[in-house]
């Protein structure tokens, strides 16, 4: 799976390099357990002040591939000397839905400190994970901005190199964590193949964390919602 700039175009790019994968992907739709229409948005909690302004503090905060289920291992961060040449991203219509599952501070500028880490696992299948703190003032704004983005895009079209790409949110039920949470499912079809991204977005103080589990199959709500009760759990520490 190609990892761009924005995991949408990562998820575009995968979704149609399965179709030269025999056995990589499923002819019918998915059916996510516990998917449905969008209910009202969450309010964040009032924040503890407690702001992390220290990146690496918050990087460690984060989920390892020790705390993983099965085979995954840390995507290595690029050294600025292996970087290729930055790709156009996959333009998506409208084009505003193509920030969906950017890390948090990429969708709402303004926090102290932001950190991701990116696993990948067997048959395709990755794990995400982004933080950032925000101040007290930007925190509530931040949490409603990113609950607003998967509900403006409940249907949305991409191209990656000619090749249509039909997107679908729908609302994910999990059980609660932190002190405020949402959750939804992301699907991007191609050619008669489908990713699943679920994703989870969790305030935990004054900290939003995203995780987004991704495989050309369904992904299983308990899988998501383990990952995010870790994650919560590692973030108070």
């Amino acid at each position: 799976m190609r990892v761009g700039a924005r995991r949408a175009s990562a998820l575009a790019s995968a979704c149609v390099g399965l179709a030269a994968v025999a056995g990589c992907g499923s002819d019918d739709p998915p059916q996510s357990p516990g998917s449905g229409p969008f209910s009202a948005a969450v309010t964040a909690a009032p924040g503890t002040g407690a702001v992390v302004r220290d990146s690496a503090q918050l990087s460690a905060s984060l989920l390892a591939a020790t705390d993983l289920p099965g085979d995954f291992a840390v995507v290595p961060p690029r050294g600025e000397a292996e970087q290729p040449a930055v790709p156009a991203e996959a333009p998506t219509n409208p084009p505003d839905c193509g920030r969906l599952l950017a890390p948090i501070a990429q969708q709402w500028p303004g926090s102290a400190a932001a950190a991701s880490v990116q696993f990948a696992g067997p048959s395709f299948a990755t794990i995400d994970i982004d933080a950032a703190s925000y101040p007290d003032a930007a925190l509530a704004p931040a949490f409603d901005a990113l609950q607003a983005q998967p509900r403006r895009c409940t249907s949305y079209t991409g191209d990656d190199a000619g090749v249509r790409i039909e997107y679908r949110t729908s609302a994910l039920a999990q059980p609660p964590a932190g002190d405020a949470g949402t959750a939804f499912t992301l699907t991007a079809t191609s050619e008669g193949l489908t990713l699943t991204s679920a994703t989870s977005l969790v305030q935990v103080g004054n900290t939003l964390v995203q995780v987004v589990v991704t495989a050309p199959e369904v992904v299983d709500p308990g899988v998501l919602s383990d990952l995010t009760a870790a994650q919560v759990r590692k973030l108070r520490g």
